[in-house]
């Protein structure tokens, strides 16, 4: 048999041989293909092939690892898909409520103003006006949050509801 000078020879135990020739054959490539492919395998993975058990704690571990990643990964989506416009949704809000605010202590400045010169049976209408305004607001904000919760406490994203159907992200509350 002619020598290649980029291959070497190693030699292994007749039952060996023989179990590699099998699969070798059975795989449908040459003997040095398979025997090229393992070394390579255990290689790559820094695997002792003599030690099965560490393998295959080893291989468990990689394969856990992996999962782990992936895992990690989905969070960093779901954070990015989620969390950011929830995020996004309360500073809006937070900064509305700032500029509402401010809206208000102008208009209340300016109402005091007009109402200095009411009499006082104008006055008790403006305040009866205004305890109704308060009561219909009041009422209003705790719908609004009853709504909220609910939605909240129903089937989200990725959940199964009572109609065997994924949830979804309710856009808006009723005003």
């Amino acid at each position: 048999m002619p020598s290649n000078p980029e291959t070497k020879s190693v030699n292994v135990p007749a039952p060996v041989h023989k179990l590699l020739s099998e699969e070798a054959k059975r795989l449908g490539i040459n003997q040095g293909e398979y025997t090229a492919a393992s070394v390579s395998y255990f290689a790559k993975r820094g695997l002792d092939p003599l030690d099965t058990d560490a393998r295959e704690g080893q291989l468990i571990m990689q394969q856990v690892k992996k999962l782990g990643d992936r895992v990690f990964s989905y969070l960093q989506e779901e954070e990015r898909s989620l969390l950011i416009p929830m995020l996004e949704e309360m500073l809006r809000t937070r900064v509305t409520l700032d500029r509402l605010l401010r809206m208000n202590e102008i208009l209340v400045n300016q109402l005091t103003q007009q109402l200095s010169g009411y009499t006082e049976p104008q006055l008790a209408v403006q305040r009866e006006s205004l305890k109704k305004l308060r009561q219909q607001n009041e009422e209003m904000i705790k719908r609004q949050v009853n709504e909220a919760l609910t939605t909240a406490r129903g089937a989200g994203p990725g959940q199964v509801n009572a109609a065997g159907q994924a949830g979804e992200i309710t856009p808006g509350l009723s005003s």
